[in-house]
């Protein structure tokens, strides 16, 4: 890691990521398109009219997520990955976030060095541990979306939406595994979106399956001293007061994730040349704060920064990736994402991209074999 969390050996393969593109240079439009006329206008707009805030540092950290998404897409569609290989990978990344957050656990409560800390918080109660994340936060997000996957290739497996019961009787060890991360890693975000999740499974069937399960949690959250629990229900009331102070009583955590884009809805603007091509990189963080610390414009921020154009191509971009046929929580989740602090410049924003494309992939692949095969039999 470096000094500012960076994770050294991903900043590598971004790095020689572009000579995937150099050694593949064939265009995939749906793909290449939408992310290469962003970065261009991410540099040309700031270049042009306020060249001033132009930071290169800045634009080349984001030209190296975009070639790294690109290079992974080509590899991507060059493999023979099949649903089962996937399915069993994101199984075992389950059990790895929950092992490590059980040793981390152990070694806070020994009082030994806990292994692989990164982000975390052991001086509020119960402690908040990273697991295999860059933070509990993103730990949280990152095994919400992952078991989501892993629930929609039980379902296309058996070809039928799973219900929560079967689920459970079925892979009782990856639905235990994700249900402890979820709650011991003390993110309310984690709670949120593990709770729009559940609302996948609900119906008359199931109703009361979801509120045993709901009950349990809040009993085990509150019995282990969690706080997260008791945060998310000051937090979700005082959101809808869309009231900042009322926010930031409620959970500060929370707040830094949701006022930055109320802020930013201030400064945007389509009667303004400024609002067609932006303020310069990083002029949201000169004018917003939150609590006396500086912020970005959350998921406003690049329509300050480079303008409407710009913010409307990466909106378009990641909701056509991030939207499965017949899935609304894959939408949910993903506007969840966007409006909840997750910038371009972050991991987490390619990391849900990656997994989005990557089932989609398989998905297809998977039935142009099956049409195939089924040409074949009938010839």
């Amino acid at each position: 890691m470096t000094s500012a969390k960076q994770n050294i050996l991903l900043l590598l393969l971004m790095g020689v990521s572009p000579i995937m593109l150099i050694l593949f240079p064939k265009i995939m439009p749906r793909f290449d398109l939408p992310l290469i006329i962003m970065l261009v206008l991410m540099i040309v707009f700031p270049f042009a009219f306020h060249s001033q805030t132009m930071r290169w540092s800045t634009v080349l950290y984001t030209g190296m997520f975009i070639c790294f998404f690109l290079s992974y897409v080509r590899i991507l569609y060059l493999s023979d990955i099949n649903i089962e290989t996937l399915k069993k990978l994101l199984r075992w990344i389950i059990y790895a976030y929950a092992v490590v957050l059980i040793i981390q656990i152990a070694c806070f409560y020994t009082g030994l060095p806990i292994f692989n800390k990164i982000n975390i918080d052991i001086t509020h109660g119960f402690p908040r541990l990273n697991s295999c994340g860059p933070e509990p936060a993103w730990t949280a997000r990152m095994i919400v979306l992952i078991m989501f996957f892993y629930i929609c290739l039980c379902d296309y497996i058996k070809g039928y939406k799973l219900s929560i019961k079967e689920l459970f009787v079925e892979d009782k060890k990856v639905c235990v595994s994700f249900l402890f991360v979820l709650i011991m890693c003390g993110s309310t975000t984690g709670l949120v979106l593990g709770g729009v999740l559940l609302a996948r499974f609900v119906n008359l069937k199931s109703l009361f399956y979801v509120l045993f399960i709901i009950l349990a949690l809040l009993i085990i959250g509150e019995q282990a001293g969690i706080s997260s629990f008791s945060r998310l229900a000051k937090f979700i009331p005082a959101i809808l007061t869309l009231d900042q102070d009322t926010i930031m009583q409620a959970d500060g955590s929370g707040a830094s994730r949701i006022i930055p884009t109320l802020n930013a809805v201030k400064y945007i603007s389509l009667g303004s040349f400024d609002g067609w091509v932006g303020h310069g990189v990083d002029f949201d963080q000169s004018i917003l704060k939150l609590g006396g610390i500086t912020t970005n414009g959350g998921a406003l921020s690049l329509w300050i920064n480079h303008g409407v154009i710009v913010q409307f191509l990466f909106w378009y971009f990641v909701f056509s990736i991030c939207t499965i046929k017949g899935e609304w929580i894959s939408a949910a989740l993903c506007f969840l994402f966007i409006t909840g602090g997750i910038t371009l410049n972050l991991q987490v924003l390619w990391f849900m991209l990656v997994l989005f494309i990557t089932f989609k992939y398989i998905v297809r692949n998977n039935e142009s074999i099956y049409n195939n095969l089924n040409n074949i039999n009938n010839e």
